[in-house]
């Protein structure tokens, strides 16, 4: 059974409340630019591709696969084992609650879309 967390309208503070997993919630409301790119998407104020702009690897590569976004992946970084591997354990958990979370305009890339 897949849990979805709302996060519509809900300010950021508020999300380690709601979200049941507060070690996971905490990485999506903290202060890291990954951390506040994420909620701007999945609030529907930016875009993934917008949000991966002027980011650390890293940061890039946890907004890509925190919205299913092989293609917005590092080129050093394409493949899902390497991608992993180079994010350390928040953001780890900044993608896993990010991927369960509910938002405005879900996008799932071509790979995806089988």
């Amino acid at each position: 059974m897949t849990t979805y967390i709302e996060i519509e309208g809900i300010e950021p503070t508020e999300l380690k409340k709601i979200a049941g997993d507060p070690a996971a919630s905490a990485a999506l409301n903290s202060n890291y630019q990954d951390a506040e790119a994420c909620r701007r998407v999945l609030l529907g104020i930016q875009e993934a591709q917008e949000a991966v702009r002027g980011v650390s690897t890293s940061e890039a590569i946890t907004i890509a696969l925190a919205f299913g976004r092989d293609d917005l992946l590092p080129m050093s970084h394409r493949d899902f084992r390497s991608a992993r591997r180079r994010i350390d354990n928040r953001q780890r958990r900044l993608v896993d609650v990010a991927a369960r979370a509910k938002w405005a305009t879900q996008y799932e890339s071509p790979a995806c879309n089988g």
